[in-house]
């Protein structure tokens, strides 16, 4: 079983890596961790419990006893069991039931995340409404399950009630309805579920292989050029291989091309089916390079087989085929330096055409569709301890991710499947971390993005659900081309954990959208609280 996306947990134990030089045997590139992993990591880093300071001490135990059934019940880490409420729940902080036999290991948690806000001008509240239950546990420590079942019901705020106006997409959501609350007579609500649910099976020591519906992340960013857990969960098959300093990723999803609300026809929602391979290896442990390659295909609801084919780069398959499918190939670095500093790196390809750079009549191609990505983690900033900072720059030429048949484009559910502006942009951003002590956590962030939007009438590339195949020009593309805009986003998160896993929220959100078309801008100013159990929230940046 993983780590839910979005943990604190990554943070945690990437800041410790970086900072001892201690490595587990993840691959930091490939989320979700394996809780086996994590916990095998916080055993090794035991021996290190003398010279590390009391926050980190802490946030170590808190991920033993999140993977208690992967720990030697001997080591100092955990924390005792105790009689219980009842004496069945709660023996241990991080877990409501749980059941420990040679042949099951089983453990059931509560998810609620309710939160109320304000928004500047808007005279109705902003509310989130979350309840869940999350089960995990292992047969014979050979077969692995997981299921996490969400209800969710909010509104949301201005930005992302346009989109849904827009597009008919709630992001990160599938299937939806509206909602009407039954005290408050409210507007613009949504109601749906979340359900992340597979099972895992031991292959042999090296290889394992999942089966079901969840979401995934590529890289050491705050975005990924190559695929993101920003959207709805994909119905997946997973083959993962580790071996020395190789870990290489088959990834098989099942998609849909438009939402719910979008099906032209009605009924049962058309399909289309992603091939995803991603290498990585590990020159040492401090440095590694990865490759990445993603082929996107249309067949009225028939996988072609020949795409199980697990060898990574088979542009010659596709192209065996004769087949108009959407390919994708990528590279990604990562390098730890000076015990201190983490430096990372996307490249994303669609389309090139080398002409273009020699000869001036053909600049601006607008079939270069690439993408890139930069980004420097820096940690105990300045000498101050559990201060973090990050800066990431990102830029996605106008068109990439998109196709000449749109129904080929790299989405799910109207939604992009890497970085959720989707295409023809430049983005910057800035994150602070700061962890005062074990209970409080603060993380500030400020985004600032160029952009352009499509007309009514034309594709100037920033939609990757879009055809390609008509579009206002071939040369001359650059990147924030259609309507000017630029977009500036402030937010400050501040969490005290006051029991295991429970948290109070405090967050605030400014975002500025200035177009050079004035009926498109749009401030948003809210302000909200709430309380959240066994939840991980994901900003929704955009």
């Amino acid at each position: 079983a993983g780590v839910p996306m979005r943990s604190n947990v990554y943070d945690q134990l990437e800041r410790v890596q970086v900072l001892t030089g201690k490595y587990g045997a993840e691959h930091p590139e490939l989320k979700f961790w394996s809780r086996k992993d994590l916990a095998d990591h916080a055993q090794s880093l035991d021996s290190l419990s003398p010279y590390l300071d009391k926050t980190t001490q802490e946030n170590l135990s808190d991920i033993a006893n999140d993977n208690s059934e992967f720990i030697d019940p001997a080591i100092k880490l955990l924390d005792p069991p105790k009689r219980g409420i009842f004496g069945w729940f709660y023996k241990t902080p991080a877990h409501f039931f749980e059941v420990s036999t040679p042949a099951l290991r089983l453990r059931i948690n509560p998810i609620i995340d309710i939160a109320l806000g304000s928004q500047k001008g808007d005279p109705e509240l902003l509310f989130t409404n979350r309840r869940g239950i999350e089960v995990r546990g292992d047969i014979d420590r050979r077969v692995f399950f997981s299921s996490t079942i969400i209800e969710n019901q909010e509104r949301l705020p201005n930005y992302l009630t346009d989109l849904e106006i827009q597009k008919k997409i709630v992001p990160g959501a599938g299937v939806y309805k509206y909602y009407r609350g039954s005290i408050f007579n409210l507007t613009q609500s949504y109601d749906y579920w979340l359900a992340n649910a597979y099972m895992g099976f031991k292959i042999s020591k090296h290889v394992g292989l999942q089966l079901g519906h969840g979401n995934h992340f590529l890289g050491n960013g705050y975005r990924s050029l190559f695929l993101s857990d920003f959207g709805a969960n994909t119905f997946f098959l997973k083959l993962n291989t580790r071996v020395w300093r190789f870990n290489y990723q088959n990834l098989f999803m099942e998609l849909s091309p438009v939402s719910y609300l979008n099906n032209p026809g009605g009924g049962i929602l058309p399909k289309k089916y992603v091939a995803a391979h991603y290498l990585n290896y590990k020159l040492t442990p401090r440095l590694s390079a990865g490759i990445f390659e993603a082929t996107v295909l249309n067949r009225s609801r028939q996988f072609e087989f020949q795409y199980l084919n697990p060898v990574i780069l088979y542009r010659t398959v596709e192209a065996s085929l004769g087949s108009p499918d959407n390919v994708l190939v990528g590279f990604d670095a990562r390098w730890d330096v000076f015990k201190r500093v983490r430096l990372y790196g996307q490249f994303i390809l669609d389309e090139f055409l080398f002409s273009a750079l020699t000869k001036p009549e053909q600049k601006g191609w607008w079939g270069n569709k690439f993408g890139v990505q930069t980004g420097i983690k820096y940690f105990n900033a300045f000498g101050v301890k559990h201060l973090d900072i990050q800066g990431e720059y990102n830029l996605v030429r106008p068109y990439t991710y998109s196709h000449f048949d749109s129904l080929n484009s790299y989405t799910h559910y109207g939604q992009p499947l890497a970085h959720p502006l989707g295409s023809n942009f430049k983005e910057v951003i800035a994150i602070v971390r700061y962890q005062p002590s074990h209970r409080w956590t603060m993380a500030a962030r400020l985004i600032h993005i160029k952009t352009g939007d499509n007309t009514l009438t034309e594709n100037w590339g920033t939609d990757p659900l879009l055809s390609n195949k008509v579009i206002p020009r071939d040369y001359g593309n650059v990147v924030g081309q259609g309507t000017a805009a630029q977009i500036t986003l402030a937010g400050l998160d501040v969490s005290w954990q006051f029991y295991h896993n429970m948290f109070l929220d405090l967050k605030y959100l400014n975002r500025r959208k200035n177009s050079d078309k004035d009926d498109l801008d749009l401030n948003t100013n809210l302000i909200s609280g709430g309380v959240r159990i066994n939840f991980w929230h994901q900003n929704r940046d955009l």
